[in-house]
């Protein structure tokens, strides 16, 4: 159950990551949607990727654009130029990852998801940072986070200096120990948890092996975020980066 009463140092300050942008407010993964975010004044807007039947990286959560557009299909079964003449919503189209780095450029900070093909490969790594380079985004205006171990690993390995996070499945948290956390701090600043199966005692064990913990949510932002703000977490990602701010500000 969420507290009532924070008992939070007055001085923190989790980062606020805008999940999908401000998707609560604007269709999800859309220049609407990242544009809010900034003028709600996110620290960073959150970019999940997928990669086209003809190699183009898009900003895409589901594996189909079933759910976020008015098409039909497989992402990776659909080129680019199929994807473009779908709409999202309030008349958006879903933009690459290269447009949005020429959009926004070093203006914003990036908190990009990788994740591997519907075949369990690894297809994005080594374009995501040639995009980044490409369009000159500073390295520390970027944070990368994957599901897949093996992406966090070779991004680890193609440059030792970019700032990563571990995505973690309820399973792994039930069993996380010490000594996976030792591992995890080898690649990796911190860990991406969903909020509804973080519990005090998990945050404590994850920060004092100094990992940041960064919560996430589906759907259900307004449930947890007290509880997330008494637990101290080091990030939170909001679909409503002014509410979560509202929240912040109730309890200075």
């Amino acid at each position: 159950m969420a507290h009532t009463e924070a008992a939070y140092d007055s001085e923190y300050s989790p980062l606020v990551i805008a999940h999908r942008g401000a998707s609560a407010v604007e269709p999800e993964h859309t220049f609407s949607s990242y544009d809010q975010a900034m003028e709600d004044r996110a620290d960073y807007i959150e970019i999940d990727l997928r990669r086209t039947a003809d190699g183009e990286l898009i900003a895409m959560h589901d594996d189909t654009v079933d759910r976020t557009t008015n098409g039909k299909g497989l992402v990776e079964e659909l080129t680019l130029k199929e994807i473009k003449a779908l709409d999202t919503g309030k008349g958006q189209m879903v933009p690459t990852l290269k447009e949005i780095l020429i959009r926004y450029g070093s203006e914003v900070q990036y908190y990009i998801e990788t994740r591997e093909d519907d075949k369990g490969k690894l297809v994005m790594e080594r374009q995501v940072l040639q995009l980044l380079k490409q369009y000159a985004i500073p390295k520390d205006q970027v944070i990368l986070q994957s599901f897949s171990k093996d992406s966090i690993r070779t991004l680890h390995e193609l440059d030792p200096e970019l700032t990563l996070v571990q995505l973690l499945k309820k399973k792994d948290v039930e069993q996380l120990n010490g000594k996976d956390l030792q591992e995890i701090r080898g690649t990796a600043i911190g860990v991406g948890i969903y909020a509804g199966i973080l519990e005090e005692s998990v945050v404590d064990l994850i920060q004092h092996h100094d990992l940041e913990i960064h919560a996430y949510y589906r759907g259900d932002e307004r449930e947890w975020t007290e509880e997330m703000l008494h637990y101290e977490v080091d990030g939170i990602f909001s679909d409503d980066p002014a509410f979560l701010a509202s929240m912040m500000e109730k309890k200075e």
